[in-house]
């Protein structure tokens, strides 16, 4: 059984850099992927998957617009286009409404950290391992399990706090049997 955990984490400075480089990057990629679409289905009536996005990202943008884009980790990039594709298959479908811009203001962008090896997003009871970050303390202790499987995790900022959210394995309980004799 999945279980998500949320809770407030405590950066250090270069850290605090680093998840906030990773979410502005985050955050003009999937605008670029939007604004992309919307010129592409205004023009031809087609829209770019996730995919061919990331392929032209990387092969061609790149290379001629904003190198600084390469300097955080291309799988929170990949995933911030995956975002993207979703939210306008959602809207092609009539799940949702068209998908709209996200502004730095609102910081409603999470920066997407994956599990490259087994010792990432390793929990103990007062702090957490976060690939490309290294160890960082919980401000509470003991919230998210230690003896579970973090499957994937994000980290967020809202108002100058930091936080991860993890989605983490864990057991189903048992149910138990009460006997009222």
């Amino acid at each position: 059984m999945k279980r998500a955990y949320k809770t407030e984490i405590e950066l250090t400075s270069d850290q605090a850099e680093k998840v906030n480089q990773t979410i502005g990057v985050c955050r003009y990629v999937y605008n670029l992927y939007l604004k992309t679409n919307q010129e592409l289905y205004e023009k031809e009536k087609k829209f770019i998957s996730g995919f061919d996005f990331s392929k032209w990202l990387n092969n061609v943008y790149t290379k001629e617009n904003d190198p600084w884009i390469k300097k955080v980790s291309s799988k929170a990039v990949k995933q911030a286009i995956m975002n993207g594709d979703k939210a306008f298959r959602n809207f092609f479908e009539g799940k949702t409404k068209r998908p709209r811009f996200k502004k730095k203001k609102n910081q409603d962008v999470k920066a997407y950290f994956p599990k490259n090896n087994q010792t990432d997003w390793t929990v103990e009871r007062h702090r957490i391992k976060i690939p490309t970050l290294g160890w960082i303390k919980l401000k509470e202790f003991g919230y998210i399990p230690t003896k579970v499987e973090v499957r994937s995790g994000t980290v967020s900022q809202k108002a100058g706090r930091y936080y991860v959210s993890v989605l983490c394995e864990v057991p189903p309980k048992e149910k138990t049997i009460n006997n009222h004799d």
